[in-house]
């Protein structure tokens, strides 16, 4: 009975190693991690110069139009961002401003809160004191 009983320990080793590998071929794949995102609120300020909607370009697409007083939020992908601001419209706001180009660089999960500033000779995107 003794010569068994390596025997029977060998046997429940393979056993447990065969129902192991069994586990991991039948568990699902591991799913892709989503992009990680962060977001952008943008604010203008009720008293701006005119009020001429400001053009919002996130990687150089058209995002968002803000006019005096409104604010944006803007899901974009993690790490550098493109941005750039510029005046829109017709007649007296016609490309009057176009900013130039800006970058930051967002955290997953953080926001990030810039207000846009125009004074007599451009507009720009600076940090919001919160």
């Amino acid at each position: 009975m003794n010569s068994l009983v390596p025997v029977l320990a060998a046997l429940m080793l393979a056993t447990t190693a065969v129902f192991a590998a069994s586990e991991a071929i039948l568990a699902p794949p591991p799913q892709p991690v989503p992009e990680a995102f962060g977001e952008l609120l943008i604010t203008r300020d009720e008293n701006a110069p005119n009020a001429c909607d400001i053009e919002l370009y996130v990687q150089n697409e058209l995002v968002a139009r803000v006019a005096p007083g409104q604010s944006v939020s803007i899901p974009v992908p993690a790490g550098e961002v493109s941005l750039r601001v510029a005046q829109h419209g017709s007649g007296y706001c016609a490309g009057q401003f176009a900013g130039n180009a800006q970058s930051a660089i967002i955290a997953p999960g953080e926001v990030r809160h810039l207000r846009i500033v125009q004074d007599e000779h451009e507009v720009f995107l600076a940090p919001a004191a919160d």
